[in-house]
């Protein structure tokens, strides 16, 4: 095992021997990624010497490496010297303890390039590590912008360090603490800091942190005051509807300026969602909202709708993934489409929409003022039987660019429907995935002869479906023509044999441009 360790350590002490030397101005795109390479902390001192000496490398990750304590210490010598620009550090999983953050915490008083420092899943550092960061965070000269502290084991008693950086550093705008059991009373400490007037705080990631609607009372009071924070993730918290009314209370208010809310997974129902209404009446600022793997049902999805549908929304995003949707929503989601002059992504994958749901929806596809460009239908048990429907929304839909129909049993017959509706001239659609959705080589004629006359159509992905050689021969033809302006395809490598390969790589050669995923 040593004499394997050596010889890694060799080779990487070679390999950036000659990275110093390749890494000029007129290779700048050639990054090195030594993420997962197994490294130690024996080799930290000939990455040091690399920090100290090339000032084109600016981005560095270190993930999943066994670095330990003194490998950081030996990374910082290189990452304080005057010629070091580095501006992201990635240390992930590295083995890293309390100890390692007293290095770190001196380089942030030191460094006057590096913004961006992510030390997740380095679950020894806990409170005491974070603490210690504090002391760096909070130096005058600090540059740091984003700091990543997931999983690290960190609780109430780290919050009150951080909230005391957050009073004072005018540099710090993303903050991300998911995976920690922080609490009610962790947050609490965090919403004193995130009030104080100096923060800059934008964007505060705490999913998976143990909260529930006992915190929400502080994060409201949050909203209703910050002048900076736009970004707020709570998924996979037990806020429960009391905890959501909670926060509805900040959003309304109007020096709320947030854009941007996750909730998904907590344990929400239809009965909060007349207050997130009430949002879209009201916030002139929320352009994007998270509820997936919430039971919100049919009843809530149309309360929402209610407020979609008023002149003053602004949202742009909305994703209800898995919500125990069915086709009753898709009339309240149609007049949706149809009024909106703001929502351009709907996520509705994991909900039972069926043909029927599909069909509603898509008259509102079809209306002249929907501004739809992203739609989610993964999952949502849809088969041949609306794929006409959809074909006629594609190809008079002048807004729509990416439509996500991954595991849904369409079958050639649903496939040469949809893909009529490609070959119209007026069809925008630039994304297609129909993975997994029961095609065979006898739907790959159709989808050549769309290949050969579509001018929009950049990516489409066909993986785990069963196209066999014969299949994926015809998609070829298609590819081949000079109409074709794909630029990636995904495909199942697993079902095709040794001369259909080459077949592919043949075509790689000849379209240098098009990715073949397969």
């Amino acid at each position: 095992m040593t004499k394997e360790r050596n010889l890694l350590h060799s080779r990487l002490r070679n390999f950036l021997s000659e990275f110093i030397l390749l890494f000029q101005p007129r290779n700048a795109t050639n990054i090195p990624r030594l993420d997962g390479c197994k490294l130690t902390d024996s080799c930290c001192a000939d990455l040091s010497t690399v920090l100290s000496t090339c000032q084109m490398l600016v981005n560095l990750s270190l993930q999943m490496s066994n670095l330990k304590d003194s490998g950081v210490r030996l990374l910082c010598e290189g990452l304080s010297h005057p010629n070091c620009k580095l501006e992201k550090l990635e240390l992930w999983d590295c083995d890293l303890t309390h100890a390692g953050c007293r290095d770190l915490a001196v380089l942030l008083g030191t460094s006057q390039a590096l913004t961006e420092l992510k030390l997740s899943e380095n679950s020894l550092l806990g409170d005491q590590g974070v603490e210690l960061l504090c002391q760096g965070l909070k130096h005058p000269d600090c540059t740091l912008q984003s700091l990543g502290l997931e999983d690290c084991k960190l609780t109430a008693p780290g919050c009150q360090a951080l909230a005391s950086v957050l009073g004072t550093s005018q540099m710090l705008t993303k903050l991300h603490l998911g995976n920690n059991g922080l609490g009610d009373a962790g947050v609490k400490l965090l919403c004193e800091g995130l009030k104080h007037p100096k923060c800059k705080l934008q964007t505060l990631s705490l999913a998976t942190c143990e909260l529930t609607s006992a915190c929400c009372g502080d994060l409201s009071s949050v909203l209703s005051v910050s002048q900076t924070l736009t970004e707020l993730v709570l998924e996979y918290n037990k806020l429960e509807d009391t905890g959501v009314r909670l926060l509805c209370e900040g959003l309304k208010q109007p020096n709320c300026k947030l854009q941007i809310l996750g909730l998904g997974q907590c344990n929400a129902t239809a009965a909060c969602c007349g207050d997130l209404a009430s949002i879209f009446a009201t916030n002139q600022a929320l352009m994007e909202l998270v509820v997936e793997f919430n039971p919100l049902g049919d009843s809530g999805v149309t309360l929402l709708c209610q407020g979609l549908k008023h002149p003053r929304c602004k949202l742009q995003t909305l994703n209800l993934y898995n919500c125990d949707l069915s086709a009753a929503c898709g009339g309240d989601l149609a007049s949706v489409l149809c009024s909106s002059q703001t929502l351009t992504e709907l996520l509705l994958g994991g909900n039972s929409l069926g043909d029927l749901g599909m069909k509603l929806l898509c008259e509102g596809l079809k209306h002249p003022n929907c501004k739809l460009q992203k739609l989610c239908l993964c999952e949502s048990e849809i088969t041949a039987a609306s794929c006409g429907e959809l074909s006629s929304a594609l190809s008079t839909n002048q807004m729509l660019e990416d439509i996500d129909l991954w595991n849904n049993q369409l079958g050639d017959s649903g496939a040469r429907l949809l893909f009529e509706g490609l070959k119209q001239p007026t069809c925008k659609l630039q994304i297609l995935s129909m993975c997994n959705c029961k095609l065979t080589a006898a739907s790959c004629g159709d989808i050549s002869s769309a290949l050969c006359t579509n001018q929009n159509l950049k990516e489409l992905r066909l993986d785990a479906n069963e196209l066999g050689d014969s299949g994926v021969m015809l998609l070829c033809q298609g590819l081949k023509h000079p109409n074709c302006r794909l630029k990636k395809i995904g495909l199942d490598s697993d079902q095709l044999t040794a001369k259909t390969v080459r077949m592919l790589s043949a075509l790689k050669k000849m379209k240098p441009d098009l990715l073949i995923d397969i």
